[in-house]
């Protein structure tokens, strides 16, 4: 591996690490709205899929949805500046 691809890898290695703690930590906010209106355990699908439109349109919740997307952005772009680049 050369320089440049090993740092790539390591940046793509950080951006995933954190959007993957900024997912978790979205499904488990759901979860816990979920049960919080149910009062069961483990809110059922339909409970999960309220909760998620509720976070989508929420403005407490805009800041953690803006950087969801904006990670998700990038972690994409990422892959897609390593597929171009493994040709080269």
């Amino acid at each position: 591996m050369t320089t440049p691809q090993i740092i790539r890898l390591a940046l793509q290695t950080l951006v995933f690490i954190v959007w993957a703690i900024m997912m978790f930590r979205t499904l488990f906010t759901l979860r816990q709205r979920g049960e919080a209106e149910t009062g069961r355990t483990f809110p059922s699908p339909g409970a999960f899929l309220t909760q998620l439109g509720y976070w989508l349109k929420s403005d407490e919740d805009r800041m953690d949805r803006k950087t969801l997307f904006f990670l998700t952005f990038v972690l994409i772009a990422m892959n897609l500046t390593n597929i171009l680049f493994a040709g080269a």
